[in-house]
């Protein structure tokens, strides 16, 4: 073999390697914070072990039952409440809690970022959940399921918005004792737009009530909620 090849052969071989090298360098940090949240009050690791009822097995009797929970609100549901229910359809303070908040308009940045961390804590300790039960949601198991709000993608148990407006149901109730049950009630009203949207079960709903109580009494445990609170607490409208 002639040298020139051999030097061109060596040559297309490193730029070879630094090439991969360069990908390796690029791409590794990038998929590693990809992948690792930051958490910010509570651990979402013992939810993968949590003892929690299951849903009903697929063809049981407490399975039908629940589709017929969905299909009965399917068949006397009214484009209000369909329209209600598309409102609330995103996870965020706003849409849960506009017209009702104890703050003052517009809302703080402070109370905005707060709910920010504590939402991306709440996703991350859902996803456990969900990923450990892969419940299929209504429309994705039975055709005659038909939603009439957008159909969410992921599993169905538990409810993530249950979830979320129980946990800021009572951090609400945290801040404004008094207001507890209107705080409470509201949060029970998002959990049903979600059955009579045609995205979740009934039983995703008392599951998400369920978690979002275990949730809340670990989130009080926390002295960085704690602290947040307080800071909230002094920016309450007068």
């Amino acid at each position: 073999m002639k040298t020139s090849k051999i030097k061109f052969l060596l040559l297309s071989a490193a730029l070879a390697l630094a090439a991969c090298g360069g990908n390796k360098a690029v791409h590794g940090p990038e998929h590693k914070s990809q992948a690792l949240a930051k958490i910010y009050y509570v651990n979402p690791e013992p939810f993968r072990s949590l003892r929690f009822a299951p849903p009903p097995a697929p063809g049981s009797l407490e399975q039908q039952a629940d589709l017929s929970g969905v299909l009965a609100w399917q068949n006397k549901r009214t484009e209000g409440d369909c329209a209600k229910a598309k409102r609330t359809a995103d996870e965020d303070y706003d849409a849960f809690w506009g017209g009702k908040s104890p703050f003052p308009e517009p809302p703080p940045a402070e109370l905005k970022e707060f709910f920010v961390r504590l939402a991306g804590d709440l996703e991350a300790s859902l996803e456990k959940m969900k990923k450990r039960y892969q419940r299929p949601r209504p429309f994705m198991a039975y055709a005659e399921a038909q939603p009439c709000i957008k159909k969410p993608k992921s599993f169905s148990y538990p409810s993530g918005h249950t979830l979320f407006a129980r946990v800021y149901a009572a951090v609400l109730a945290d801040l404004v004792p008094e207001r507890k049950a209107e705080f409470s009630a509201k949060a029970d009203e998002i959990s049903l737009d979600r059955v009579i949207g045609g995205v979740h079960y009934p039983a995703d709903v008392a599951a998400g009530k369920a978690f979002g109580d275990i949730y809340f009494a670990e989130l009080q445990k926390s002295e960085a909620y704690r602290k947040d609170i307080e800071k909230l607490r002094a920016l309450l409208a007068k």
